[in-house]
C-alpha cells in the first residue's frame, strides 16, 4: 500500500487533476446510462400520437335552425309536401280527401303540357304569356298571374328549397339539395294537378310555375348571397299551417302554404313592416316585444274560391274575402295565430304550435276553426312524429265545392 500511495503522491499536480476529472466523467456517464430507459428494438418503437384534425365549423344555416318550438318543430319534407302540394284544398270545403282527387286525369294534362310547352304558349300567344305570367306588366285580377308566381314560387319556393336542403343536411342525407329539389318538384306537380281541375286542354299556368319560377327559385336560392339577403336583411319565414287528417271524413284540413316577410326599420329595428302571403295576402306591422318574441298584425284579403270556366284552357278565376290576422312568433318561428276571414267554413282560426309557451317532450300543438253556422274542425299535432296531425271534423253544412 505504501509504495502505491507514494507513487500516487509522486504524480505531478496536473496529472492528479486529470485523473480526478477522468473519474468524474466516467461516473457521470455511468449515472446517465443507468437513468436512461432500456433501448427498444426498432419494431418496438412507439409511433408518435396522431395530431387530431381541427373540427370544421358547422355549416351556416339561413332558414332552418332545428328549433323545437313553433312551426319549425314540425318542419320537414312531409310538412312541405302537404302544405305546398295541397294548399288549394283550402278553397274546396267539399273535396278535401286527398285520396279522392283526379290525379290520373288532371295529372296527364299537366305532364302533357310540361313535356311539350310550345303549343300551349303559342295558343295563349307569346306576348300574352310573358305579359301575364312572366313579366309584371298586367295588373287586373284576371291577368296578373305573375303575382303569385314571384311571391309563392320564386321567392317562397326558393326559400323552401334552401330550408329543406338544410333540413336534409342536418339529418345526414347524402346530396341534400337533390332530396330537397325532388320534394319541391313533387309538391309542385301535386299542386298543378289539383289546380288543373277538369281542364283537358292547354295549361300555361303549370308551364310558367314549374319551368320559370319553381326551377328559377331553386337556382336563385342556391346562391349564398341571395339566401343571406332574404334571411338577414329582408327576412322571409315559412309560416305554414299544421296539416291534419280529420275524421270521420278522412279529409286533409288546415293545410296551407304561407310566408311572412319582414324588414326591420333601420332607425327603429324593433318595428318591421309585415307582408303575409299565401292564399291571399295581409299587410301590417310586426313589433319585437322581447329578445325572442314578436307580435304582428295584418289586414288584407284571402282567396275563398278558385274556378276555371273552361275545360279547353286553364283560366282560373280567384275570388277574395276580407281577412285580418294576429301572429306571434319566436325567433321567426310562428308559435300562435288568430285569423278572421269572411268565408263560410274557415271563418275563425286559432293556431297554437308545439312548445309555443310551455315546453314538453314531445311537444303538442293544436288548432281550431269555426264556421259561420257553428260547424267546426279541430286537430292536434305532435313533434317527432310524421309532421302532420289528426283531428275531428263536424260536417260543413251549406257550403259548396267550387
Amino acid at each position: 500500500m505504501a509504495p502505491k500511495l507514494a507513487e500516487h503522491a509522486a504524480l505531478p499536480l496536473p496529472g492528479r487533476r486529470g485523473a480526478c476529472l477522468g473519474a468524474l466523467a466516467v461516473f457521470a456517464l455511468t449515472e446517465a446510462a443507468a437513468a436512461a430507459p432500456p433501448r427498444a428494438d426498432d419494431d418496438d418503437v412507439a409511433a408518435p400520437a396522431p395530431v387530431a384534425a381541427p373540427t370544421p365549423p358547422p355549416p351556416h344555416r339561413y332558414f332552418y335552425h332545428g328549433r323545437d318550438y313553433g312551426n319549425e318543430s314540425l318542419y320537414g319534407p312531409i310538412y312541405v309536401l302537404l302544405n305546398r302540394g295541397y294548399d288549394v284544398l283550402q278553397v274546396r270545403p267539399g273535396a278535401r280527401n286527398i285520396f279522392h282527387q283526379a290525379y290520373g286525369e288532371d295529372g296527364k294534362v299537366v305532364l302533357r303540357n310540361l313535356a311539350n310547352p310550345f303549343p300551349a304558349i303559342a295558343d295563349d300567344g307569346y306576348g300574352r304569356f310573358f305579359r301575364t305570367e312572366i313579366l309584371p306588366l298586367s295588373f287586373t285580377p284576371d291577368t296578373a298571374y305573375w303575382v303569385p308566381n314571384y311571391s309563392l314560387h320564386l321567392i317562397g319556393g326558393g326559400m323552401t328549397f334552401r330550408a329543406l336542403s338544410e333540413w336534409f343536411d342536418d339529418h345526414r342525407f347524402p346530396v341534400p339539395w337533390l332530396w330537397s329539389g325532388a320534394t319541391i318538384m313533387g309538391s309542385a306537380l301535386v299542386n298543378e294537378t289539383l289546380e288543373n281541375k277538369r281542364n283537358t286542354g292547354f295549361n300555361t299556368d303549370a308551364i310558367a310555375d314549374v319551368y320559370f319560377f319553381d326551377v328559377g327559385g331553386m337556382l336563385l336560392f342556391s346562391i349564398d348571397g341571395v339566401a343571406r339577403f332574404f334571411s338577414e336583411d329582408v327576412r322571409i319565414m315559412d309560416w305554414s299551417l299544421q296539416p291534419t287528417f280529420t275524421f270521420p271524413g278522412g279529409n286533409l284540413n288546415n293545410a296551407g302554404n304561407y310566408f311572412a316577410v319582414k324588414w326591420p326599420l333601420p332607425f327603429y329595428p324593433r318595428l318591421s313592416p309585415l307582408v303575409h302571403i299565401g292564399l291571399g295576402w295581409l299587410g301590417g306591422l310586426s313589433y319585437r316585444v322581447s329578445g325572442e318574441y314578436s307580435v304582428s298584425v295584418g289586414l288584407g284579403a284571402r282567396s275563398y274560391r278558385l274556378m276555371n270556366f273552361s275545360i279547353s284552357d286553364l283560366r282560373n278565376k280567384v275570388s277574395f274575402a276580407p281577412s285580418a290576422g294576429v301572429f306571434i312568433d319566436r325567433n321567426d318561428s310562428l308559435v300562435a295565430s288568430f285569423r278572421l276571414t269572411n268565408v263560410e267554413d274557415y271563418f275563425g282560426e286559432v293556431e297554437v304550435f308545439p312548445n309555443s309557451f310551455w315546453h314538453e317532450n314531445p311537444g303538442i300543438g293544436f288548432w281550431y276553426t269555426v264556421g259561420k253556422h257553428g260547424e267546426f274542425l279541430t286537430g292536434l299535432t305532435v313533434t317527432k312524429t310524421l309532421e302532420f296531425g289528426v283531428g275531428y271534423e263536424r260536417p260543413v253544412h251549406g257550403s259548396r265545392s267550387p
